[in-house]
């Protein structure tokens, strides 16, 4: 779930305010195999950044470890002084010949800090991270999710989750850089939240409640993530609303991605949602493991009775996303009774 903060209110401003101090922690792997992360608050993946569109976001970064980093804030419109992506012209660091660059093109050094700050916008679902060497980084857990909340009022869900979806390469668990472009296919476990099933926090909803889950994409492999016995409408790409909603039962989530999915949770019981990339959804090879959970509807886990759906699906959901999204985009709401582009009966 998202937690609800409060923001304050510095005159005419209303501020979002965060500190993210880095860390050096151990994430346990599947086989419970110590791998080295920089963590942010000494969590993997980091604490949910959350603002309202058109309020100010401020974060604190303070660095704990023993290399530099920045937070890059992923979908963001912001000034270049605060997009924390160390000057390409001097690989990052000082010297190079390139000591009269502004200090806010170099990392936060170890022991130092740096305050980012800048208007929350556009709405949607965004991350952050590190952009010191973001192969390395990334890799190594340096991600959380930053999500900027619309002014315009969205159609209700009850359940509204987020994943993070992730890869890791054992091998790397404590010496050397992770993730050389010619071991891209060497991950051998997966993770939603840093972890891997059986250890992954299944989806609860009531059954006729409706869920919203965003996935957000910080690794560097796509995965086709595909639920069992529902459909669900993909409302948003990469924070933006979608004019069309589209219904699908698997969407492929590549690097960087952001999907919202609005599901309907009207089929009772356990369901598999995971990858469908199989080796995905393996421990080091070893299924089931990897990139899986469950959406679980209603109180009764395993029904031995009844024929499927016994709620409404996504009919009314998909009306009610689309006038939102026309909202948003500014477009003229349409004609009432028009669905995909015909006059139902």
């Amino acid at each position: 779930m998202i937690e609800r903060i409060k923001p304050k209110i510095e005159g005419d401003r209303t501020v979002w305010e965060y500190e993210l101090v880095v860390s050096e922690e151990e994430l346990p792997l599947a086989d419970g195999t110590p791998y080295k992360v920089w963590a942010f608050n000494g969590t993997v993946p980091g604490p949910t950044l959350l603002a309202r569109e058109g309020d100010w976001v401020r974060i604190t970064l303070i660095n704990e470890t023993s290399n530099p980093h920045t937070i890059h804030s992923h979908g963001l419109y912001v000034p270049l002084r605060m997009d924390g992506v160390p000057h390409a012209l001097n690989g990052g660091h000082q010297g190079h010949g390139m000591e009269h660059m502004p200090a806010w093109t170099q990392p936060v050094e170890p022991g130092g800090s740096y305050t980012y700050e800048y208007i929350a916008r556009p709405a949607g679902t965004h991350f952050y991270h590190c952009h010191v060497n973001p192969n390395e980084h990334l890799d190594r857990g340096m991600s959380g999710a930053l999500i900027v909340l619309p002014r315009l009022q969205e159609p209700p869900v009850d359940v509204d989750v987020i994943w993070l979806i992730d890869e890791w390469n054992s091998a790397y668990a404590q010496q050397g850089t992770p993730g050389h472009p010619r071991e891209m296919g060497d991950y051998n476990f997966f993770t939603i939240n840093g972890a891997s099933f059986p250890a992954t926090e299944a989806i609860r909803a009531a059954t006729g409640t409706v869920v919203r889950l965003r996935i957000i994409n910080v690794g560097v492999l796509s995965h086709p993530m595909h639920l069992h016995g529902h459909s669900f409408l993909v409302t948003h790409k990469d924070g933006q609303p979608l004019a069309e909603p589209v219904e699908m039962d698997t969407v492929l989530v590549g690097p960087a991605e952001r999907v919202d999915l609005i599901i309907a949770a009207n089929n009772p019981g356990t369901w598999h949602f995971h990858c469908h990339a199989s080796p995905h959804v393996t421990n080091d090879g070893k299924y089931p493991g990897g990139m899986m959970s469950h959406l679980v509807v209603g109180d009764d886990p395993f029904p031995e009775t009844g024929e499927g759906p016994v709620a409404p699906g996504l009919e009314e959901l998909r009306r009610s996303w689309r006038r939102y999204a026309r909202a948003a985009l500014g477009l003229p709401p349409e004609a009432e009774g028009r669905v995909m582009g015909r006059v139902e009966e």
